[in-house]
Parts: C-alpha cells; sequence; structure tokens
C-alpha cells in the first residue's frame, strides 16, 4: 500500500509537466516527483528484503539500482527524438502501468504478523513460495513470528537506531557504504558526463557517448543482478570499489598532464572516455546498487523504516554537496583535484568495507540481526576461554 502511495505523486509530478504553463509549475512537479522517488528508496528495499528468500534476496534487491539505470536509458534513448511533450508522456506511461499491475502483488508477510493477521500471511507466504512444502511453509512463518514478536516487544522509535549495539553498527555501516559511495564522485560524475566526455577530443559524440554509457550501465548492472549471490556483497563491494578507484586515477592524471602540462591530448581523447565509462560501469556492478541492497538486511524490522529514512536523506545530501564541491574545487584547483579525491575516496572506502562491512549472502533476517548484536560478545568470550585454557596449561 504505502508502495501504491508512492506512485501518486510520480504520476502528479509527470502531469504537471507536461501541462506547465510556467517555470514554478516545473519546480513544484520536480518537488512532487521527488517526494515519491523518496518513498520508493525507503520502501522497496523494506518489501524486498521481507519477501525474498536469503538465496535470491541480494539478486532481487540489485533490481532496485537496475531499474534506476533502466529508467535513465529510457530517458536518454528517447529523449533526443521527441519534443518535450511527448517525453513528457512516455514517462507518465510507467507510473500508470504501476498502479495497473501493483496492487496484485502480495503483501509482506512480517506486515500482516505484526497486524496480527497470521493467517493472511501464511497466504502471503504460500504465493511467495510456490513450490515449497507445508511443513518448510510453517517453519519459515514461525521464524518470522519470532523477529515480529522480538520488534514488537521494543516498538522502534527513530534514537532507537543507536540503543541496541546491533543498530548503531547497521547505522555505521549503512552510512560509511554511503559515504564510500558519494564519495567516490558518482553525483557529479554523472551530472557531468556529457561535459567531462567532451574534454576528450574523442570522435565519439558526447551525446552519444552518454546514451552508450547507459546501456553499458544496464548490462553492468544485469552483471551485479546475477553475481551478488554468488559471489557475496564483500567481494563485490571491494573489487568494484578499488577497480572504481584505479579508473579515477587514470581520469585525474588525464586532466592533469592536459591542463598542467599542457600536453596535447589529441588522439588519446580515448583514455578518458574509457576511464570515465570503465568507472561508471564497475560501480554499476556492485558499489551503486549494494548499499541500497544491504538496507533491507542490516536492520529490524522495528526501526527499518527509519534507517533507511536516515541513510536516503544522508545519500542525498551528499550527492548535494559533492555535485557542488566538484565545481568549486575544479574552478579553484583544476578537474585533476577533483578526481584525486574521488580516487582517495574509493581506496579509503576498500579498507572500511574489509574492516566493518559483514557478508551477509545466505543468511536470514535473524542470522544477520545475531551477528550484528553478538559479534563483539562472541570475541569476548573467545579471548576469555583462550585466557582460561594458558592459565590451565600452565
Amino acid at each position: 500500500m504505502s508502495l501504491l502511495l508512492g506512485g501518486i505523486p510520480l504520476t502528479l509530478s509527470y502531469i504537471l509537466i507536461i501541462t506547465a504553463w510556467n517555470p514554478y509549475v516545473l519546480y513544484a512537479a520536480r518537488g512532487i516527483g521527488g517526494i515519491g522517488q523518496g518513498i520508493a528508496y525507503v520502501i522497496c528495499p523494506m518489501y524486498i528484503g521481507e519477501i525474498a528468500d536469503k538465496e535470491i534476496r541480494g539478486t532481487l534487491g540489485s533490481f532496485i539500482k537496475l531499474m534506476v539505470t533502466f529508467g535513465e536509458l529510457y530517458a536518454h534513448a528517447i529523449g533526443p527524438f521527441v519534443s518535450y511533450w511527448w517525453l513528457g508522456y512516455s514517462c507518465l506511461v510507467i507510473p500508470l502501468i504501476f498502479f495497473l499491475s501493483f496492487p496484485w502483488m502480495p503483501e509482506s508477510p512480517y506486515y500482516l504478523l505484526m497486524k496480527n493477521r497470521p493467517k493472511n500471511a501464511m497466504m502471503s507466504l504460500k504465493r511467495l513460495k510456490r513450490c515449497v512444502s507445508k511443513d518448510q511453509l510453517e517453519t519459515d512463518l514461525e521464524q518470522m513470528q519470532k523477529i515480529v514478536v522480538r520488534d514488537l516487544s521494543d516498538r522502534g522509535q527513530f534514537w532507537d537506531l543507536f540503543d541496541a549495539p546491533g543498530n548503531r553498527r547497521a547505522v555505521i555501516i549503512s552510512i560509511g557504504l554511503q559515504l564510500v559511495l558519494q564519495f567516490s564522485g558518482i553525483a557529479a560524475v554523472e551530472s557531468y558526463t556529457q561535459e567531462i566526455l567532451e574534454e576528450g577530443d574523442a570522435h565519439l559524440p558526447a551525446s552519444s557517448s552518454v546514451i552508450l554509457l547507459s546501456v553499458l550501465q544496464l548490462i553492468a548492472g544485469l552483471g551485479a543482478v546475477a553475481l551478488v549471490d554468488k559471489l557475496g556483497r564483500r567481494p563485490l563491494l571491494i573489487t568494484t570499489t578499488f577497480l572504481a578507484g584505479i579508473a579515477l586515477t587514470i581520469t585525474s592524471v588525464f586532466y592533469f598532464v592536459k591542463f598542467q602540462f599542457g600536453v596535447n591530448t589529441i588522439g588519446y581523447g580515448w583514455l578518458l572516455h574509457c576511464s570515465v565509462i570503465f568507472y561508471e560501469l564497475i560501480i554499476a556492478l556492485g558499489l551503486n546498487p549494494l548499499p541500497y541492497m544491504m538496507l533491507g538486511e542490516l536492520f529490524p524490522t522495528n526501526v527499518k523504516g527509519a534507517a533507511v529514512s536516515l541513510a536516503n536523506v544522508v545519500s542525498s545530501l551528499l550527492a548535494f554537496i559533492v555535485s557542488k564541491m566538484y565545481q568549486v574545487i575544479s574552478d579553484n584547483w583544476g578537474v585533476y583535484a577533483a578526481f584525486s579525491w574521488f580516487a582517495v575516496s574509493c581506496y579509503v572506502g576498500v579498507f572500511f568495507i574489509m574492516l566493518y562491512v559483514p557478508e551477509t549472502k545466505g543468511k536470514s533476517l535473524l542470522e544477520i540481526q545475531e551477528e550484528l548484536n553478538c559479534k563483539k560478545k562472541k570475541k569476548k568470550n573467545a579471548k576469555g576461554e583462550l585466557q582460561i585454557q594458558i592459565s590451565t596449561v600452565f
């Protein structure tokens, strides 16, 4: 139901865009559309995290960013060839299709259990797991009931995010991943893609490169969908973050050589095009979708809404700051300085992921919560046992 409500501002936004009679209506339309997008970014990770089996939760969660990439490609591919109004009509079709199709989707079993509707929760589970035996369905429902009972015993408030050790650790991980993602320069690079590529002096027009880039991002997003539940979250995050840093370093060196030393780069513009496209391609494979997907895994049900909202607000603020700082740094110290900042952020991010981000592949939501809340305790117990063994030996 919440997702359906989120479709209302998106639909209204495109209606206003089509019928806009002055710039202020367009401003209002974009603001209203942002509300709908915000609702989708908050609810989608929660919904997918609650309806998906642990074996495919990562795959389904990766579809969030994949569909965002598809939407960008949809607009980039249609926009240059149709009028302003026809582009608006083309975009309006998407939320209308959503309104017609999504009411038939099953409700989250967790939500139904929280509303004390166990029979409806079982019916929802049967729809979601058609090929599972009745005994397995009952086992899954019992596990869900344990989580719901625990969460309902402590009605989550915003400040509960910082009370329980597991919640604090999950906040650090989710905000840390957003810092790594945004400080890698994704918002700035995507906002200024055409201007960046025009510096390459390559034969391929920048506008065509943007469309090609969207196609490659979609392919990489499909790769993320295929790999996330096979390789795991940590390997994908570490690898793609490191490779993004390499691509950004190459871009920084290109700009440094061109503008600081005045080297003629004609004939080498392909290097800039390849590094920027490789950067966007590689983050679409892991660093871009996984922080959003993991939001649906790291937090208990009672604080998940507040946690996802917090992460999305932080992400939006960081995207604004990075986009603004990119222009400020480029104007004052050169474009190479901005890309150097992005590259260093990626290298630092690799160490953050290695030290703090747990592997959630193949784990139930209950197992993830137990790990987040008990990890430090287990280490302490292990140390205590070691001390006992040593004292016994001596």
